[in-house]
């Protein structure tokens, strides 16, 4: 038996549903962490996951990811799951710092609601956008980049050879969907941020967070966490400033798989309601075990 990976996702695209005869509304575990979360955040669940999309919808949608990843994460500790290691996606790093025990749950959501809440107006202030482009090599990616030049655009996502994730002004975002497709692209998908997420120009927001997290006390992770920044173990002195950093820096993804693969990780699954990593994994290495907890539990394969 290889090593086993535990990967935490980053924001949803989509609202979960979690209908009444949905398997984790069952599930004890989930009105446990829910309560708790009750009494930190107004912030609830079961009515964002039925109502329309509501104003503050992108950072709803961060608590809702947060709070179903550590539900199946608590969900798999429960059943004796013990990762070896653990691996993050862009704001995925929240619960994973939990997960690892570097913070607390409570923590973990203060954190994703304040963070969130600080994007959420700089979305209003700046109008960023993101799309994802499918089927095209960085060398057209950057062409498309420089051709754009004056909308400020970064790769802010390297998810694979053919997947990646562009980020900047939304006038510009526009014209790199239709660049993308004009050379064939699979598919170039506009995604529900509005703000132009690990794009330089955020790294203005870097004093901001220091400031915020002044008043958490960092742990030393149980669990080493791979970053997706640096593709190295991230140590309790570093996880201040990373959190400070990482949104105005890109996500290497496709480098943590293949390092986690080199250190003999056969088997990663992801914790969370959907299955957008697990997807990545297998386009990078068909050869590995990938899975998403989350559907395994819809599917009662779980245990």
């Amino acid at each position: 038996m290889g090593r086993k990976a535990f990967c935490f996702p980053g924001q949803l695209q989509e609202k979960p549903i979690l209908k009444e005869d949905h398997p984790l509304r069952t599930d004890p575990s989930l009105e446990r962490w829910l309560e708790k979360a009750s009494l930190q955040t107004s912030f609830d669940l079961y009515s964002f996951t039925t109502r329309g999309n509501e104003v503050g919808f992108n950072l709803k949608l961060q608590m809702a990811t947060y709070l179903l990843s550590m539900i199946h994460f608590y969900r798999l500790q429960s059943q004796g799951w013990v990762p070896d290691v653990i691996a993050e996606h862009s704001m995925g790093i929240y619960a994973a710092l939990a997960a690892s025990e570097a913070i607390t749950f409570e923590e973990g959501l203060w954190i994703t609601e304040s963070i969130g809440r600080i994007l959420e107006r700089e979305g209003r202030l700046s109008k960023g956008a993101m799309v994802s482009i499918v089927g095209l090599p960085l060398s057209d990616i950057q062409t498309i980049q420089q051709s754009l030049n004056g909308f400020c655009l970064s790769i802010a996502n390297y998810n694979g050879s053919k997947h990646f994730v562009l980020s900047g002004a939304e006038e510009g975002i526009e014209k790199a969907i239709s660049l993308a497709l004009s050379k064939k692209a699979i598919s170039a998908t506009r995604l529900t941020f509005g703000v132009a997420l690990h794009a330089p120009s955020l790294t203005s927001l870097r004093g901001e967070i220091e400031t915020l997290l002044k008043t958490i006390h960092f742990r030393s992770p149980k669990v080493p966490i791979l970053n997706h920044l640096t593709v190295q173990p991230l140590k309790q002195e570093e996880i201040r400033d990373f959190l400070a950093q990482e949104i105005g820096q890109p996500v290497y993804w496709d480098r943590c798989v293949e390092r986690l693969i080199q250190e003999g990780v056969t088997q990663f699954v992801e914790v969370g309601h959907g299955a957008t990593l697990t997807k990545l994994i297998r386009w990078i290495n068909r050869d590995v075990e990938a899975f998403s907890a989350g559907d395994r539990f819809k599917e009662g394969t779980i245990e």
